[in-house]
């Protein structure tokens, strides 16, 4: 064990440090980690699956599934269990507690702010909720909503959800880069040095930071990249789910270490 850990193992020493640093995490917040990183992992799972083995349009982004019928309800439950926790976690620390707190709000707008669009372009024909005007009648008829696409809660509901999806996901790198990979002395050093599973956890927390941030960046400049032509091929491909799910696994992944899943990582 050498005394300079590397780049990707270092960790704020001063920074989002515990108000009581010889108090450890109890049973109860490794249970909620471990539930947190079970459904950031599972969500993309599930509606792939839902979507492939149900014959339902497999959608461009995680977001598009808000207008799944019966994956739809699944994916603001989800996301709805995120922010919740996220709201009511307090962490360890004033500041820690405060970003949670606004990122939980985030993860509730993405979940009831759909995003713009069908996300089902390159289908013929494919079953969607749609926001309409019904008039009770007979016959009951159905239309577009006045002043509102079918695809579209109100005018600027694409902007909300755009910007409460980045606050959410700049969150979960920040948190993995900053907060998860703080270094406690009381708890992670002995004789000064850096203990090997505390090292190895924020190398863990940092390639999945990395990872997040990364796919955040491509999704934003993904329409500076290359002309219609390549969104168009983006989009055939459903490459905005995709990577959405790569930045969910690696928060759930993260959060799986914070549980003390891996019990190579765990503290002895």
């Amino acid at each position: 064990m050498t005394d300079a850990p590397s780049l990707l193992a270092r960790g704020p020493r001063t920074l989002f440090q515990p108000t009581d640093p010889h108090q450890p995490e109890s049973d109860i917040e490794k249970r909620l980690a471990f539930l947190v990183g079970l459904v950031a992992f599972g969500l993309p799972v599930v509606l792939a699956a839902g979507a492939i083995f149900g014959g339902s349009c497999f959608r461009d982004s995680i977001s598009h599934f808000y207008y799944a019928q019966f994956l739809g309800p699944i994916f603001v439950g989800l996301l709805y269990f995120i922010g919740g926790f996220l709201i009511a976690y307090t962490g360890e620390m004033f500041i820690e507690d405060r970003l949670s707190t606004v990122a939980g709000v985030g993860a509730f707008i993405v979940a009831s702010v759909p995003t713009l669009g069908t996300g089902c372009e390159g289908q013929d024909k494919f079953l969607s909720r749609v926001f309409v005007e019904v008039t009770n009648g007979d016959p009951i008829t159905v239309t577009e909503a006045s002043d509102q696409e079918f695809f579209n809660l109100f005018s600027t509901a694409s902007n909300w959800h755009l910007v409460a999806a980045g606050i959410l996901f700049i969150y979960l790198a920040l948190y993995c880069l900053f907060v998860l990979k703080r270094v406690v002395p009381e708890r992670h050093e002995k004789n000064g040095v850096m203990i090997e599973s505390k090292r190895q956890r924020n190398q863990l927390y940092s390639i999945c930071g990395l990872i997040i941030l990364a796919c955040v960046a491509l999704l934003f400049f993904k329409g500076k990249i290359g002309g219609p032509g390549f969104l168009i091929w983006w989009d055939s491909l459903n490459l905005t789910f995709f990577v959405e799910a790569i930045a969910l696994w690696a928060f759930g992944i993260a959060w799986f270490a914070k549980s003390r899943v891996f019990q190579k990582l765990n503290d002895s």
